[in-house]
């Protein structure tokens, strides 16, 4: 589906694009070796989430649920990957945000909304009576992956886990690591001469919203109109950042729900990613140290799971690399039954 860049901006960056033709959108192969089914819930008097079950007409064990990344992305962007799936025995779930595809209403990913109708649409899907004796479980990219957590902390639990490029701990974190990376899609938002002076405000920013959990985000504006003098910190540079949605996300904290993870899951990056940190991943995760976490880097991909050059504007963006596939398919046989 076409993507529109929103003020809502935080993981797809650089490549978020505007066409007219809906190029990230490709056919499942082969639909008559599967079972589908489609699903829908109606989230509200003129909201109707809809989401489509891909089964094998094999026995098989597994149902993966994806949950894409930032952007008005459709269920039929992943199915490069879910093709690879479906040929290894594992059946797929995927669902249309809001707005998106046939999913009804204004489009909107902020994660409560997001997690919201993604709680909707999985209740219909347990549901279904062919698949209660099948482990389910949650596939989160990017934006996907905070979803994954903050549904598990409102009691939504999969039998498995997979994080990919999904930001741990604070995923505020991913705004200074990309400003350093030189991504330009905060500058209307933390405004600075240089990359320096950006960071500066927008830690400045991060460690008041913190010292004051429970003020809005007007509150700070005016708690940090006056003391910021005092640091050196033009009021300027963070007027357009203290907004309620994007304080909202700066108080997303997802630490005390990877500590208490009592189900097998994989956290899965690309060396190569330049959105989220797989250095400050990596640290955060020892940090933890939940045995029931294990933590993948995978050399020359990026937070697409592709290698660079492959194009951003079609959806090749999708055509996740066969190391990647391979690994998440031998990562769920090894799951004990």
């Amino acid at each position: 589906m076409k993507i529109v860049l929103t003020t809502f901006l935080l993981f797809i960056s650089t490549f978020i694009f505007s066409q007219e033709k809906f190029n990230n959108e490709k056919e499942i192969k082969n639909t008559q070796n599967y079972n589908i089914q489609e699903i829908s819930k109606k989230v509200n008097e003129t909201i109707t989430i809809f989401g489509t079950l891909l089964t094998p007409k094999s026995n098989y064990n597994n149902i993966l649920v994806i949950l894409s990344g930032t952007g008005k992305t459709s269920q039929k962007a992943h199915n490069y990957l879910t093709n690879y799936l479906l040929k290894n025995n594992i059946g797929v779930f995927k669902f249309d945000k809001r707005g998106v595809g046939k999913s009804t209403g204004e489009y909107n990913d902020q994660p409560k909304i997001y997690t919201s109708d993604f709680i909707g649409i999985y209740s219909e899907l347990r549901k279904l009576e062919p698949i209660k004796n099948k482990k389910i479980g949650f596939l989160g990219h990017s934006l996907g992956g905070i979803v994954t957590t903050m549904a598990i902390e409102q009691n939504v639990k999969p039998d498995f886990l997979i994080q990919w490029s999904a930001p741990i701990g604070k995923p505020r974190e991913l705004l200074g690591y990309q400003i350093k990376n030189g991504i330009k899609n905060y500058n209307k938002s933390i405004i600075g001469k240089n990359k320096e002076e950006q960071i500066k405000s927008l830690n400045y920013i991060h460690h008041l919203i913190d010292k004051n959990p429970n003020k809005t985000a007007l509150e700070l504006w005016k708690i940090a109109k006056k003391e910021s003098k005092k640091v050196n910190i033009n009021k300027k540079s963070f007027s357009n950042y203290l907004t309620p949605i994007k304080v909202e996300f700066a108080r997303i904290n997802n630490t005390k729900t990877y500590q208490n993870i009592d189900f097998p899951t994989l956290v899965i990056i690309g060396e190569e990613d330049i959105l989220v940190d797989p250095k400050q991943s990596k640290v955060e995760l020892n940090e933890i140290g939940n045995s029931n976490i294990i933590f993948k880097e995978i050399k020359n991909l990026n937070h697409f799971m592709t290698k660079k050059g492959t194009s951003q504007l079609t959806n090749e963006i999708y055509n996740v690399d066969i190391s990647f596939k391979k690994y998440l398919v031998n990562w769920i046989a090894s799951l004990k039954s």
